[in-house]
């Protein structure tokens, strides 16, 4: 059986095990650090889901671990806390600046209500070449398999 991994990042742990949660049939593992789940494609191949914990400057994840396992990162902030994308964006910035991964930025809007907060008029989302944004709501599981899909289809086309 092939395992490919798939990193689900954020700003609290909440929204990654909502989303891991949506996605795979149950939860293996979940601390404050790590929320893992599995989600079987099929007999051959299983995708492992990590929510990472963001940690502080002395406890840096160790990215150059991480990028040579992960098939791509799935980057999850609610929409109406501009603050939170903030704090993902020195991450963001080094997966994209390092790494020519696979990325996904996904704001949860809650019942799929998209209000454009006013602080995000004022610093514009980043996202590479290499990255999308979309919306989703964390909390449902066909929403949240979107994004998971969306960066499936990312890795189907830098391949092809």
């Amino acid at each position: 059986m092939r395992i490919g991994e798939i990193a689900v990042l954020g700003p609290g742990n909440e929204e990654k095990q909502l989303f891991i949660q949506a996605v795979c049939e149950r939860l293996e593992l979940t601390n404050e650090n790590i929320t893992f789940g599995r989600f079987p494609i099929n007999e051959q191949l299983v995708l492992h889901l990590y929510g990472v914990a963001l940690q502080t400057e002395a406890q840096a994840v160790a990215w150059d671990l991480l990028a040579k396992k992960c098939l791509g990162y799935i980057v999850l902030f609610p929409w109406q806390d501009a603050g939170s994308l903030e704090r993902l964006k020195p991450v963001l910035d080094t997966l994209t600046s390092k790494y020519e991964a696979a990325m996904i930025v996904a704001a949860h809007v809650p019942d799929g209500k998209r209000p454009v907060p006013p602080a995000l008029f004022e610093n514009s989302i980043g996202v590479t070449a290499e990255g999308k944004l979309m919306f989703c709501d964390i909390r449902r599981p066909a929403s949240a398999r979107k994004v998971l899909l969306a960066l499936i289809e990312s890795l189907l086309d830098k391949i092809s």
